[in-house]
């Protein structure tokens, strides 16, 4: 296992401005207080962020758990680290026990499961059996509701409800840098929109929600990638890449409910399930 691992480590070839930290992380500055931390050699391709000021810092999603953050996230943040997963799939949970008490999205799916100030995500939430990967339980320090600000020093991010992929997905959105932390509601390569409790309506209106209140010059970071060309990069889309997505689910809506897979534009195909014309 560990020659393969290797063996796939040493054949990525990441873009230039990206450093391979630990033998698995490709680190990249998006700017002066803000990292975007990708796993290019996990077949999912998952990017986590790493955002700083002052003596605060915000980890948007803690990786796939197949390696280690901590020591990471010990070297570039700040003294005070918080934790905050966009949703509950278990690709975006690894590394969760090592950040105390985590922020967590205030949404009725996720205080359903809160018992004595933990969480344990249901299967359906998680979905880690399809990878061997144990269900977590973990403190909660703080909830957060659509609509808060999160505070990271003098950086204020707005939390945007975001179900389509999931139910219980967030995103964040820095007015100040024009940017919107997507997660997994849109992103390169694959998209989701089969698993459970994922939902082309919601797709639809948060596409069109997103499209009225982002300006056209948004910088959308993502938490999965594809090479472009055999290179890794941070993947970043755009304004554009929302509207293409917002015009293939409202075709699809059209349609009679299927299983199938239709591309977005060259960068995205969306996955959808009869069960998620009708979620």
């Amino acid at each position: 296992m560990r020659e393969n691992i290797e063996a796939a480590i040493s054949s990525i070839k990441l873009a230039q401005g990206i450093v391979l930290e630990d033998d698995w992380f490709a680190v990249k500055a998006l700017d002066d207080a803000t990292l975007a931390i990708g796993e290019p050699a996990y077949h999912q391709r998952n990017w986590s962020y790493l955002i700083s000021d002052g003596d605060d810092s915000l980890l948007f999603d803690t990786g796939s758990g197949r390696r280690s953050l901590i020591p990471l996230v010990a070297r570039h943040g700040r003294a005070n680290v918080t934790a905050f997963p966009s949703h509950m799939h278990f690709d975006h949970l690894g590394n969760i026990h090592g950040f105390g008490p985590v922020m967590v999205a205030d949404l009725p799916v996720l205080r359903a499961i809160e018992t004595n100030g933990t969480l344990t995500p249901t299967d359906d939430m998680f979905l880690g059996a399809s990878e061997g990967v144990p269900v977590p339980t973990f403190e909660v320090g703080t909830w957060i509701a659509p609509g808060d600000v999160v505070t990271v020093g003098a950086r204020s991010l707005q939390v945007v409800h975001t179900p389509g992929h999931s139910p219980d997905s967030v995103s964040l959105w820095e007015t100040e840098r024009d940017r919107f932390y997507a997660a997994d509601f849109i992103y390169c390569g694959a998209l989701y929109a089969q698993t459970p409790g994922a939902s082309l309506s919601d797709y639809l209106r948060i596409c069109e929600q997103l499209l009225n209140d982002l300006p056209d010059q948004v910088q959308i970071v993502c938490a999965h990638g594809q090479p472009e060309n055999g290179v890794d990069d941070a993947p970043v889309l755009g304004y554009a890449d929302l509207h293409a997505l917002r015009d293939v689910v409202a075709m699809l809506l059209r349609d009679e409910p299927r299983t199938g897979e239709l591309p977005v534009n060259e960068r995205m195909n969306l996955l959808f399930s009869a069960d998620s014309f009708t979620a």
